[in-house]
């Protein structure tokens, strides 16, 4: 008997059917095809950027936002499905009660009939019942529901990576508004002075009225562009809340103050062949393959035989109220059903999950491209944003000359007045541009610490 419990799970583990699972392999490249210089940080990239501030919001996201913990919960969901799955597999044993009422209708040898009357029979006690799972079908839905969680749990890190992106990215939108306002506000400043200037120039004849018209207009469209940059910033705010789980104004007074745009240099040394092991939607489409490889074999075990064992042991009478022990009953038995004819049934089922195999493939393959997509296009839009950038510090030292030499000008009699604000203009929108192009760099960072995978530390987080 001990061998027979020793030989039995090696027999049944011999007969699954269905074809066993192997990582799928991509022809990938080299190297990337941008060229960055620079050390590799795995873990926590957020704090590159340097702020106290951020850091603390990337903690409190992880701690408190409310996608997370449903992405957190359906682990836990699959995990409890699993140990559904694997108690389909083993022998149950339920209380069973049974009250019935017989008539039975027999003669005796010699054809002359035996009185006739109705039985009943009480049964009390337990049984038991075991599907034996010769071709795997239940180890194959095991197979399933381990992929499942992995699925789950590479998908929380998905998410969670996504959440730290978006925090950072709001953080960054937030301060780069509060620097653009901080601008305007001190060239409405200046260009309130330059009107009350030209004011006083045209009273004492030394101007014209064009000129007070054109530093009058400045002024205006300066005035004009103040709103928006506001309204950004409570958009950020009510983001960065909503991401910390909390109300969309609960972190307006927390950002009351004006604070530098964030910025960080780029971390990467790591090949592309590494992306496959650090990006969580890869990791995810992969396990997702090896769902659908698994229902291939489910549903090629209903082809096969089905073994059913049954027990049952108690008490049984013919009147409720004299259970005894000398009432004893027991049963057993085994049942084997096998489909015959069934229209092609269970061969189309098969081939739809071969076809749904063929489909998650296609869908790892293309979450690979575009994995790597993201990050050439990362890289490419960091490289020439920061070229973009040092032009445009030259182009705010160049435009600083201009004015100056304008003012002098115009204070020497030698020009008018339309030159100065043309280079005020041209200075203004240069910075303008400056702060844009810096915070578009720090953009462009965090979509690459994104597209790389993020923070390695989590893959032993969930």
């Amino acid at each position: 008997m001990k061998r027979l419990l020793f030989t039995l799970p090696l027999i049944l583990n011999s007969c699954v059917v269905g074809r066993d699972y192997l990582s799928p392999e991509m022809p990938l490249p080299q190297k990337w095809s941008e060229e960055v210089a620079t050390q590799q940080k795995s873990e926590e990239w957020w704090k590159t950027f340097n702020d106290e501030t951020l850091n603390g919001l990337v903690v409190e996201a992880t701690d408190a936002n409310l996608n997370l913990k449903q992405a957190l919960s359906r682990v836990k969901e699959a995990r409890i499905l699993r140990r559904e799955t694997i108690a389909a597999g083993l022998p149950s044993l339920g209380a069973k009660n049974v009250a019935s009422r017989r008539f039975n209708n027999s003669s005796a040898g010699g054809g002359s009939p035996i009185a006739s009357q109705p039985i009943n029979i009480f049964q009390l006690g337990f049984d038991a019942a075991w599907e034996l799972d010769f071709f795997g079908g239940i180890q194959r839905a095991i197979e399933a529901a381990d992929a499942s969680i992995e699925v789950e749990t590479e998908n929380s890190r998905d998410i969670l990576l996504t959440l730290q992106a978006e925090v950072v990215r709001e953080y960054i939108s937030l301060r780069t508004n509060q620097q653009l306002a901080a601008t305007h506000h001190a060239l409405f400043a200046a260009q309130t002075d330059t009107v009350k200037l030209t004011q006083v120039r045209l009273q004492s004849g030394l101007s014209n009225a064009l000129e007070m018209v054109q530093a009058q207009a400045q002024l205006e469209n300066t005035a004009a562009n103040l709103p928006r940059y506001e309204t950004e910033i409570k958009h950020a705010i009510h983001a960065l809340s909503v991401l910390l789980g909390r109300e969309p104004n609960a972190l307006a007074k927390r950002f009351s103050d004006t604070k530098p745009i964030p910025t960080s240099t780029i971390s990467l040394t790591n090949l592309p062949s590494e992306l496959l092991k650090r990006r969580p939607d890869i990791r995810k489409a992969e396990r997702q393959m090896a769902i659908a490889n698994a229902q291939v074999g489910i549903a090629t075990a209903e082809l096969y035989p089905k073994v059913n064992l049954a027990a049952f042991i108690g008490l049984q009478n013919l009147k409720i109220t004299d259970f005894t022990p000398m009432g004893k009953s027991w049963s057993s038995a085994s049942t084997i059903t096998m489909p015959l004819f069934n229209w092609g049934k269970l061969q189309a089922n098969i081939e739809a999950k071969d076809a749904q195999f063929e489909q998650a493939f296609l869908a790892y393959q293309s979450t690979v491209l575009t994995a790597f997509q993201e990050v050439e296009n990362a890289l490419t839009s960091y490289r020439n944003e920061s070229q973009r950038y040092d032009a445009l510090t030259q182009a705010m030292s160049t435009n600083q000359t201009a004015l100056n030499l304008a003012t002098e000008r115009y204070n020497k009699g030698l020009t008018g007045f339309i030159d100065v604000l043309q280079a005020q203009q041209m200075q203004y929108q240069t910075q303008i541009q400056q702060i844009e192009s810096l915070a578009n760099a720090a953009q462009q960072n965090v979509a690459l610490h994104k597209a790389l995978g993020g923070d390695l530390s989590v893959i032993g987080r969930f």
